[in-house]
Protein backbone atom coordinates (compact mmCIF):
# COMPACT_ATOMS: atom_id res chain seq x y z
CA UNK A 1 0.00 0.00 0.00
CA UNK A 2 1.33 3.63 -1.04
CA UNK A 3 1.97 6.04 1.86
CA UNK A 4 -0.31 9.05 2.07
CA UNK A 5 3.20 11.01 1.18
CA UNK A 6 3.82 8.92 -1.79
CA UNK A 7 0.12 9.10 -2.59
CA UNK A 8 0.37 13.28 -2.81
CA UNK A 9 3.40 12.90 -4.66
CA UNK A 10 2.23 10.65 -7.11
CA UNK A 11 -1.16 12.71 -7.47
CA UNK A 12 0.74 15.70 -7.88
CA UNK A 13 2.44 14.32 -11.04
CA UNK A 14 -0.83 12.69 -12.11
CA UNK A 15 -2.04 16.40 -12.13
CA UNK A 16 0.47 17.94 -14.12
CA UNK A 17 0.11 15.65 -16.72
CA UNK A 18 -3.46 15.59 -17.40
CA UNK A 19 -2.93 19.78 -17.70
CA UNK A 20 -0.85 18.86 -20.09
CA UNK A 21 -3.24 16.30 -21.74
CA UNK A 22 -5.70 18.59 -21.14
CA UNK A 23 -3.96 21.88 -22.97
CA UNK A 24 -2.89 19.32 -26.24
CA UNK A 25 -6.80 18.82 -26.24
CA UNK A 26 -7.95 22.70 -26.03
CA UNK A 27 -5.82 23.37 -29.18
CA UNK A 28 -6.43 20.54 -31.30
CA UNK A 29 -10.65 21.43 -30.54
CA UNK A 30 -10.31 17.45 -29.02
CA UNK A 31 -13.48 16.44 -27.01
CA UNK A 32 -12.56 14.32 -24.15
CA UNK A 33 -14.52 13.28 -20.79
CA UNK A 34 -13.54 11.83 -17.35
CA UNK A 35 -14.21 8.67 -16.66
CA UNK A 36 -14.41 6.21 -13.65
CA UNK A 37 -13.19 7.25 -10.84
CA UNK A 38 -11.91 10.87 -12.08
CA UNK A 39 -15.94 11.90 -12.57
CA UNK A 40 -16.16 9.87 -9.04
CA UNK A 41 -13.64 11.89 -7.33
CA UNK A 42 -14.93 14.98 -9.01
CA UNK A 43 -18.16 14.89 -7.68
CA UNK A 44 -17.73 13.62 -4.27
CA UNK A 45 -14.18 14.69 -3.27
CA UNK A 46 -13.57 17.60 -6.02
CA UNK A 47 -10.42 15.83 -6.99
CA UNK A 48 -8.72 12.60 -6.37
CA UNK A 49 -10.03 9.90 -4.47
CA UNK A 50 -7.76 10.53 -1.16
CA UNK A 51 -6.47 6.95 -1.80
CA UNK A 52 -6.05 6.88 -5.86
CA UNK A 53 -3.68 8.80 -7.76
CA UNK A 54 -5.64 7.38 -11.36
CA UNK A 55 -6.86 10.03 -13.96
CA UNK A 56 -8.83 8.65 -16.71
CA UNK A 57 -10.23 10.11 -20.18
CA UNK A 58 -12.28 9.34 -23.05
CA UNK A 59 -12.62 10.70 -26.61
CA UNK A 60 -14.59 9.66 -29.26
CA UNK A 61 -12.43 7.17 -31.77
CA UNK A 62 -12.21 9.47 -34.13
CA UNK A 63 -10.57 12.28 -31.39
CA UNK A 64 -8.81 9.60 -29.66
CA UNK A 65 -6.97 8.71 -32.73
CA UNK A 66 -6.18 12.65 -33.70
CA UNK A 67 -4.58 12.73 -30.35
CA UNK A 68 -2.62 9.83 -30.67
CA UNK A 69 -1.12 11.20 -33.26
CA UNK A 70 -0.30 14.38 -31.86
CA UNK A 71 1.15 12.98 -28.79
CA UNK A 72 3.12 11.01 -30.98
CA UNK A 73 4.90 14.24 -33.04
CA UNK A 74 4.84 16.20 -29.59
CA UNK A 75 8.79 17.11 -29.04
CA UNK A 76 8.85 16.78 -25.05
CA UNK A 77 11.55 14.09 -23.59
CA UNK A 78 8.83 13.04 -21.01
CA UNK A 79 5.70 12.92 -22.69
CA UNK A 80 5.40 9.31 -24.33
CA UNK A 81 2.59 7.77 -25.92
CA UNK A 82 2.26 3.95 -25.08
CA UNK A 83 -0.24 2.34 -28.31
CA UNK A 84 0.18 -1.17 -29.64
CA UNK A 85 0.03 0.26 -32.79
CA UNK A 86 2.83 2.30 -32.40
CA UNK A 87 5.79 1.11 -29.89
CA UNK A 88 4.10 -1.20 -26.91
CA UNK A 89 2.56 -4.89 -27.41
CA UNK A 90 1.01 -4.76 -24.10
CA UNK A 91 -0.87 -1.05 -24.27
CA UNK A 92 -4.61 -1.19 -25.48
CA UNK A 93 -6.04 1.16 -24.71
CA UNK A 94 -3.47 4.22 -25.05
CA UNK A 95 -1.52 5.49 -22.31
CA UNK A 96 0.43 8.85 -21.79
CA UNK A 97 3.59 8.18 -19.44
CA UNK A 98 5.54 10.77 -17.95
CA UNK A 99 9.32 9.28 -17.79
CA UNK A 100 10.01 11.87 -15.29
CA UNK A 101 9.89 9.15 -12.62
CA UNK A 102 9.96 5.45 -12.25
CA UNK A 103 7.26 3.26 -10.47
CA UNK A 104 6.96 -0.42 -9.47
CA UNK A 105 4.09 -2.52 -10.84
CA UNK A 106 3.18 -4.91 -7.78
CA UNK A 107 0.24 -6.19 -9.78
CA UNK A 108 1.61 -8.12 -12.49
CA UNK A 109 4.16 -11.11 -12.01
CA UNK A 110 7.07 -9.69 -13.67
CA UNK A 111 7.27 -6.43 -10.59
CA UNK A 112 7.93 -4.54 -13.93
CA UNK A 113 9.21 -0.58 -14.18
CA UNK A 114 6.51 1.63 -15.02
CA UNK A 115 6.05 5.21 -15.28
CA UNK A 116 3.16 7.68 -14.30
CA UNK A 117 0.07 7.79 -16.73
CA UNK A 118 -2.93 8.80 -17.77
CA UNK A 119 -5.30 5.84 -19.53
CA UNK A 120 -6.90 7.36 -22.77
CA UNK A 121 -10.36 5.16 -23.92
CA UNK A 122 -11.71 5.48 -27.08
CA UNK A 123 -15.22 5.70 -26.99
CA UNK A 124 -17.10 3.63 -30.00
CA UNK A 125 -20.36 3.30 -31.01
CA UNK A 126 -23.29 0.21 -29.78
CA UNK A 127 -25.89 -0.61 -33.10
CA UNK A 128 -29.18 1.01 -32.24
CA UNK A 129 -30.83 -2.46 -32.23
CA UNK A 130 -30.86 -4.32 -28.89
CA UNK A 131 -30.22 -7.86 -30.19
CA UNK A 132 -27.92 -7.17 -32.59
CA UNK A 133 -26.17 -4.64 -29.67
CA UNK A 134 -26.32 -7.73 -27.43
CA UNK A 135 -24.86 -9.93 -30.48
CA UNK A 136 -21.90 -7.29 -30.77
CA UNK A 137 -21.58 -7.15 -27.47
CA UNK A 138 -21.28 -10.88 -26.66
CA UNK A 139 -18.42 -10.37 -29.37
CA UNK A 140 -16.22 -8.14 -27.47
CA UNK A 141 -16.51 -9.96 -24.06
CA UNK A 142 -14.77 -13.14 -25.90
CA UNK A 143 -12.10 -10.60 -27.80
CA UNK A 144 -11.70 -9.06 -24.46
CA UNK A 145 -11.33 -12.37 -22.61
CA UNK A 146 -8.93 -13.49 -25.62
CA UNK A 147 -6.50 -10.75 -25.16
CA UNK A 148 -6.60 -11.21 -21.36
CA UNK A 149 -5.78 -15.24 -21.52
CA UNK A 150 -3.03 -13.57 -23.78
CA UNK A 151 -1.27 -11.21 -21.39
CA UNK A 152 -1.33 -13.20 -18.35
CA UNK A 153 1.92 -12.67 -17.61
CA UNK A 154 2.54 -9.39 -18.25
CA UNK A 155 -0.49 -7.31 -18.68
CA UNK A 156 -3.24 -8.59 -16.67
CA UNK A 157 -3.58 -6.84 -13.18
CA UNK A 158 -3.42 -10.37 -11.13
CA UNK A 159 -5.16 -8.89 -7.84
CA UNK A 160 -7.48 -6.13 -8.97
CA UNK A 161 -10.36 -6.66 -6.65
CA UNK A 162 -12.92 -5.57 -9.26
CA UNK A 163 -12.72 -9.24 -11.03
CA UNK A 164 -15.77 -11.31 -10.89
CA UNK A 165 -15.90 -14.64 -9.70
CA UNK A 166 -16.25 -15.81 -13.90
CA UNK A 167 -13.06 -13.77 -14.56
CA UNK A 168 -10.61 -15.16 -11.75
CA UNK A 169 -11.64 -18.53 -12.82
CA UNK A 170 -11.10 -18.14 -16.09
CA UNK A 171 -7.51 -16.06 -15.05
CA UNK A 172 -6.40 -19.74 -12.81
CA UNK A 173 -7.47 -21.93 -15.96
CA UNK A 174 -5.51 -19.60 -18.63
CA UNK A 175 -2.54 -19.51 -15.86
CA UNK A 176 -3.05 -23.50 -15.68
CA UNK A 177 -3.24 -24.18 -19.25
CA UNK A 178 -0.15 -21.20 -20.11
CA UNK A 179 -2.27 -19.93 -22.27
CA UNK A 180 0.05 -16.71 -23.28
CA UNK A 181 1.88 -19.24 -25.10
CA UNK A 182 -0.57 -20.13 -27.79
CA UNK A 183 -2.51 -16.85 -28.30
CA UNK A 184 -0.61 -14.22 -30.14
CA UNK A 185 -1.15 -10.85 -28.03
CA UNK A 186 -1.13 -8.53 -31.04
CA UNK A 187 -3.72 -10.66 -33.20
CA UNK A 188 -5.67 -10.49 -29.95
CA UNK A 189 -5.35 -6.44 -29.62
CA UNK A 190 -5.83 -6.02 -33.35
CA UNK A 191 -8.89 -8.06 -33.37
CA UNK A 192 -10.37 -6.24 -30.42
CA UNK A 193 -9.57 -2.96 -32.14
CA UNK A 194 -11.13 -3.91 -35.35
CA UNK A 195 -14.61 -4.97 -33.57
CA UNK A 196 -14.51 -1.96 -31.21
CA UNK A 197 -14.43 0.05 -34.81
CA UNK A 198 -17.27 -1.71 -36.37
CA UNK A 199 -19.84 0.99 -35.11
CA UNK A 200 -18.95 4.57 -35.80
CA UNK A 201 -19.23 6.42 -32.64
CA UNK A 202 -21.03 9.49 -34.45
CA UNK A 203 -23.70 7.04 -36.06
CA UNK A 204 -24.85 5.21 -33.19
CA UNK A 205 -26.91 6.50 -30.61
CA UNK A 206 -25.25 4.29 -27.97
CA UNK A 207 -21.42 4.07 -27.24
CA UNK A 208 -19.46 2.29 -24.99
CA UNK A 209 -16.12 2.83 -22.82
CA UNK A 210 -15.58 -1.24 -23.43
CA UNK A 211 -11.87 -0.88 -22.13
CA UNK A 212 -12.86 0.52 -18.95
CA UNK A 213 -12.93 -0.96 -15.64
CA UNK A 214 -17.08 -1.90 -16.22
CA UNK A 215 -16.55 -3.41 -20.09
CA UNK A 216 -20.40 -3.19 -21.23
CA UNK A 217 -21.89 -1.47 -18.08
CA UNK A 218 -20.11 1.77 -19.21
CA UNK A 219 -22.36 1.13 -22.23
CA UNK A 220 -24.64 4.55 -22.04
CA UNK A 221 -26.73 7.03 -24.21
CA UNK A 222 -24.60 8.39 -26.74
CA UNK A 223 -25.32 11.98 -25.09
CA UNK A 224 -23.94 11.16 -22.02
CA UNK A 225 -20.65 11.27 -23.48
CA UNK A 226 -22.00 14.11 -25.59
CA UNK A 227 -23.38 16.39 -23.01
CA UNK A 228 -20.26 18.35 -20.82
CA UNK A 229 -19.67 20.74 -18.66
CA UNK A 230 -16.62 21.34 -16.59
CA UNK A 231 -16.28 19.94 -13.07
CA UNK A 232 -13.68 21.26 -10.11
CA UNK A 233 -10.55 18.81 -10.11
CA UNK A 234 -7.94 19.96 -7.07
CA UNK A 235 -7.02 23.70 -8.70
CA UNK A 236 -7.62 22.99 -11.91
CA UNK A 237 -10.98 22.13 -13.74
CA UNK A 238 -11.81 18.93 -16.17
CA UNK A 239 -14.87 18.27 -18.68
CA UNK A 240 -17.17 15.46 -17.65
CA UNK A 241 -20.89 14.55 -18.17
CA UNK A 242 -24.21 17.15 -17.62
CA UNK A 243 -25.77 13.57 -16.29
CA UNK A 244 -22.96 12.76 -13.83
CA UNK A 245 -26.07 11.30 -11.40
CA UNK A 246 -26.97 8.90 -13.86
CA UNK A 247 -23.80 7.67 -14.56
CA UNK A 248 -21.87 7.03 -11.32
CA UNK A 249 -25.05 5.53 -10.02
CA UNK A 250 -24.73 2.85 -13.11
CA UNK A 251 -21.20 1.95 -12.06
CA UNK A 252 -21.16 2.39 -8.53
CA UNK A 253 -24.74 2.44 -7.00
CA UNK A 254 -24.61 4.36 -4.16
CA UNK A 255 -21.37 6.56 -5.26
CA UNK A 256 -20.92 8.76 -2.71
CA UNK A 257 -20.00 5.79 -0.02
CA UNK A 258 -16.70 5.23 -0.03
CA UNK A 259 -15.72 1.59 -0.44
CA UNK A 260 -13.94 -0.84 1.73
CA UNK A 261 -10.48 -0.72 2.33
CA UNK A 262 -10.04 -3.73 0.76
CA UNK A 263 -11.37 -2.99 -2.58
CA UNK A 264 -9.34 0.30 -2.42
CA UNK A 265 -5.64 0.96 -4.56
CA UNK A 266 -6.41 -1.68 -7.36
CA UNK A 267 -3.35 -0.45 -9.25
CA UNK A 268 -1.32 -1.26 -6.67
CA UNK A 269 1.65 0.76 -7.61
CA UNK A 270 4.50 2.36 -5.48
CA UNK A 271 7.87 4.65 -6.32
CA UNK A 272 10.38 2.84 -6.83
CA UNK A 273 13.69 3.58 -4.58
CA UNK A 274 16.83 4.69 -5.13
Amino acid sequence: MHSQKDIKKLQQIELNLAKKIIAICDQNQIKYIMLGGTMLGAIRHHGFIPWDDDIDFGMSRNDYDRFCQLVLNLKDDNLKLLDFRFNSNHDYPAKVIDQSIELVNNNVASKEIIYPWIDIFPLDGMPANKFVRKIHGTKLMIDRALLKLSQLSNGVALNNPNRTSFEKVVIKFGRLIRSDKFLKELKMMQLLDRDLRKYRYQDCPYAVNFMGAYKLNEMFPRKFYDRLKKYAFEDTQFTGTVFYDEYLKQLYGDYMQPPKKNDRDKHNVGIKQS
